[in-house]
């Protein structure tokens, strides 16, 4: 296996383990930002660390190349964590989902929250209560399906594998390297 795979895959396996460890101990379980903020620093340092010790063994490289040992870091990696997310949503952690989807229904009991969403959304004006609640709850449980944050997660990630090992490439390449 490749090294910047293994870098890839050895990151991913970091974050998925600090995922379930903070499962066991009830840390941060309904809070997502800090295991996204702990995502992308495993994702941009598993590229980083691919390409720089790419770089040290390859002596003559274009850029093309170490893009594309940056996406072979960061591919892996991306697939999976997003494979790793349906699963947590799905059967391991799924309590997250209806959580989530309780807080929307407890918000919509309130009128006020209804008469707001009619105010920002002009096709919904005619609606009774009971439609828009309806509708609230149905985009809900789409938003919180774990496929759809799997597909989300696998987008997201790819986008920013892409752009982090272009930016990591040129840096190496006119600041580290020098090339």
């Amino acid at each position: 296996m490749r090294f910047p795979i293994k870098v890839g895959l050895i990151c991913a396996l970091i974050w998925i383990g600090i995922k379930l460890a903070s499962l066991s101990f009830s840390l941060s379980l309904n809070d997502v930002k800090p295991f996204v903020f702990i995502n992308m620093f495993l994702l941009t340092s598993s590229i980083t660390w691919a390409l720089y010790f790419m770089k040290l063994k390859e002596h003559e490289s274009n850029l093309l190349n170490d893009i594309k040992n940056g996406m072979l870091a960061g591919v892996p990696y991306t697939v999976v964590i997003s494979i790793f997310l349906y699963f947590y949503y799905d059967r391991i952690y799924p309590d997250f989902n209806q959580l989530k989807i309780k807080e929307v229904e407890h918000k919509l009991d309130d009128s006020s929250a209804i008469k707001a969403i009619q105010k920002n959304n002009p096709e919904m004006q005619n609606d009774s209560a009971e439609e828009i609640r309806s509708q609230v709850l149905e985009k809900t449980k789409l938003i919180y399906s774990a496929k759809f944050n799997m597909l989300v997660a696998l987008l997201s990630l790819m986008l920013y594998t892409t752009l982090n090992s272009i930016v990591i490439s040129l840096i190496f390449r006119r600041v580290v390297f020098r090339n």
